[in-house]
């Protein structure tokens, strides 16, 4: 099969000196890979000359190398022998060589260092100005659109196509299976859309949780997102921006992991289209697509990896550290868990990879080391702020809420298949499942069956080994503190965790403490995407027609079943004309800007929030969804400090039970209901017309604040004085 040359993502480098490392290689000749085609490509081309993969050359593209020994010396040339290159180089550290370039193999320890030297007359690029490289690029896919451009509008179809019901009525419906976090980073968006016009510090907030307010950087936030889309939401609202922020991070994970697959890890665009089409789409990216955009957002992650492996580039490790750090500043304020399980995933790759590669390691180590170092630095000091603000700042807190026994993943779950899928049955969740919006280890035995077996045939190279490695310990984490299969504790003899599993020696340190172990079958996932990719390369690159239909066809028959199906969208509850219309600034005075509304606002209940974002949170509201310390003086975490005050407790109460043992208001309750108001720093109590029990809390607040008002869909209870 000959692949298209050319594509986004392909092969084009700036720099001069590229690194290949190649082992036993059997000849001088350097396996061609495709670029955009020259003049002269054509010329040749045309006269026959194909331009295609050698199947039997190694698979050698600068940063996974097909090796049969670590660090065997190649059998190439000896130094300094030159040699003709035609068409072009490897996809991840070759540089585009077109007729007329010289290249010269230099061993070095070892391995193959291969010196390109452009023809004179041939201008080297631009490196001073980005932007003008970058709109020259725009400029010429528009021009001559490459084959890349083609799979990413093919991966917005599909993203379009599976968020449609959201797009088309963005307004009106919500997703169906999980409205209370859309609602929630709904609000978020709002919230940072008013900071950022009104020069206001989006990281935190008195308009939830009022009177203590919000560390919103300390809890699921997508700041960078929400700044960018300021625009949109001011002028659309936020239920636009979250409908179109969802549809991207489908679309651009998809495209992103396809650039970084076609850059640095395969040379076809078919493994790497597939790959990205995995990763894009995968159940991990469907079920977190259900109102996670925090942890959808994953398509900063495939940039990082890239820029991390270009830390080896003796002549730029200050710029790509700079960058890198820039990239993960970046992914803090897109997805801060996200960036946890990268670098975890990295760290046990790199781990892996170095003890595997030691000559190569000695080689490269101190320039990637310097390069990290830039960038350990660099987002250091852009972080700083914000990450103590986070940990040590107003509201901050330790820990997380949330049961880790029950999210963390059953190991037989990573051979069942999610249930947002087009051909599983939506009602039926499998049991194995925390939720629905946790199926990030759900990737089905069909798929895992393929995944293993390309493994096995590309083992001799040390990537494949190391990337294993690296999923096998993430596998273990997901599991969590006590590692079950099908709900029973293993108890196997040759399973490396019995009772106590890796989480439970780990739960208390720093960031693993503020984490959930089932989110560690992310990384996992983008390994077995990669796994994927670099097998069906392979497959790709044979000579021998069934070898690559046998490899095409299992990996189309294991990828039908993980097709996902459209995201289901629900009518949401209209919103009172009393917030839309503005009336409810009736309800505030100068350091009193509260309203509670019943039911006050929870962790199940968001009435409370979706009327704040109608009114642009320009009012704060009591409780809500909130990660807040326990106390001021305790800073382990606690889910909505909900029912604190008197009167919070009595109206849940009298919501839910429609009275029963209320009891009657006398001149000491009547004290009671205002302290708490002041507490609050509230003028009004606010219910909506038709609410389950309206009549109840009405008799109930007609006696302790003042008769109720009907106005705007609402019933408004306001103090006489206010």
């Amino acid at each position: 099969m000959t692949e298209s040359p050319t594509g986004q993502g392909a092969p084009d480098h700036e720099v001069d000196v590229a690194l290949l490392t190649e082992s036993s290689a059997p000849s001088a000749a350097v396996p061609e890979q495709g670029t955009r085609e020259t003049d002269t490509e054509r010329a040749e081309t045309s006269n026959g000359t194909s331009d295609a993969p050698d199947p039997d050359a190694p698979h050698s593209n600068g940063s996974f190398s097909d090796e049969s020994a670590p660090d065997d010396p190649p059998s190439d040339p000896a130094p300094g022998a030159g040699v003709e290159v035609g068409a072009g180089m490897g996809a991840g550290g070759g540089t585009a060589v077109g007729a007329g370039v010289q290249a010269r193999h230099v061993i070095e320890d070892g391995h193959v260092v291969l010196l390109l030297d452009p023809p004179e007359e041939v201008a080297e690029p631009d490196t001073r100005n980005v932007l003008r490289r970058l709109g020259s690029r725009i400029a010429r896919e528009f021009v001559d659109p490459s084959p890349g451009l083609y799979l990413s509008l093919a991966y917005i179809v599909l993203a379009v196509g599976i968020t449609w019901q959201l797009l088309a009525h963005p307004v009106a419906k919500l997703l169906a299976g999980n409205p209370y976090d859309q609602q929630y980073f709904e609000w978020q968006l709002t919230w940072v859309q008013h900071a950022v016009l009104h020069l206001q510090n989006p990281l935190f907030t008195h308009t939830m949780n009022a009177p203590d307010g919000m560390n919103v950087v300390g809890n699921p936030q997508i700041i960078g997102p929400a700044v960018v889309l300021t625009p949109i939401t001011y002028l659309f609202g936020s239920s636009v921006s979250f409908a179109l922020l969802t549809t991207f991070n489908l679309a651009a994970t998809a495209t992103t992991w396809r650039w970084f697959l076609r850059k640095h890890v395969v040379r076809t665009e078919t493994a790497a289209f597939v790959g990205g089409l995995f990763m894009g789409f995968s159940p991990s990216m469907m079920s977190h697509s259900l109102a996670h955009p925090n942890l959808a957002g994953q398509w900063l992650v495939p940039l990082i990896l890239g820029r991390l492996l270009r830390l080896r580039e003796r002549d730029r490790a200050v710029r790509n550290g700079v960058a890198l750090g820039l990239m993960i500043v970046a992914q803090v304020f897109v997805g801060e868990e996200l960036l946890f399980l990268t670098a975890l995933g990295c760290f046990f790759f790199l781990i892996a990879y170095a003890a595997m590669r030691p000559r190569q390691t000695r080689a490269d180590g101190p320039t990637f080391l310097k390069g990290a170092a830039v960038a350990i630095a660099t987002s250091a000091v852009l972080l700083a702020y914000p990450l103590t603000f986070q940990f040590a700042g107003p509201m901050s807190f330790k820990g997380i809420p949330f049961d880790i026994a029950y999210y963390s993943a059953d190991l037989k779950s990573y051979a069942v298949y999610p249930d947002l899928e087009i051909w599983i049955d939506k009602n039926q969740l499998d049991p194995l499942a925390p939720g629905a919006t946790e199926q990030a280890a759900l990737v089905g035995w069909a798929l895992l069956l393929v995944v293993v077996l390309l493994v096995v045939w590309c083992l001799r190279n040390a990537a494949v080994r190391a990337l294993l490695i690296a999923a096998a310990c993430l596998v273990l984490l997901s599991v969590g503190p006590t590692p079950v299969f099908d709900h029973e504790p293993i108890t196997w003899g040759w399973f490396p965790l019995r009772k106590d599993g890796v989480w439970s020696h780990l739960q208390d340190l720093p960031l693993f403490s503020s984490s959930l172990p089932i989110r560690s079958a992310l990384a996992v996932s983008w390994i077995v995407g990669i796994l994927l990719a670099m097998g069906l390369d392979k497959a790709l690159a044979q000579r021998w027609m069934w070898v690559r239909g046998l490899a095409v066809g299992g990996t189309a028959v294991a990828l039908f079943p993980l097709l996902p199906r459209v995201l289901e969208a629900s009518d949401r509850a209209p919103i009172p004309a009393y917030f839309t219309a503005g009336t409810w600034k009736e309800c505030v005075s100068p350091g009193r800007n509260t309203i509670v509304g019943v039911p006050l606002s929870d962790g199940g209940d968001r009435t409370n929030e979706t009327w704040s974002t109608a009114a642009d949170t320009a009012f704060a509201i009591p409780q809500g969804p909130v990660m807040a310390p326990s106390s001021p003086t305790d800073k382990q975490v606690t889910w909505g400090r909900n029912n604190v005050l008197w009167t919070a407790q009595w109206l849940s109460y009298i919501f839910k039970n429609g009275g029963g043992a209320t009891p009657p208001v006398d001149g000491s309750i009547k004290s009671r209901v205002a302290l708490d108001l002041g507490t609050w720093q509230a003028n009004c109590v606010v219910m909506a017309e038709g609410a389950p029990n309206l009549d109840a809390v009405g008799a109930f607040l007609d006696q302790a604040i003042a008769p109720g008002v009907h106005k705007g869909g609402v019933v408004v209870w306001k103090e006489p004085t206010r």
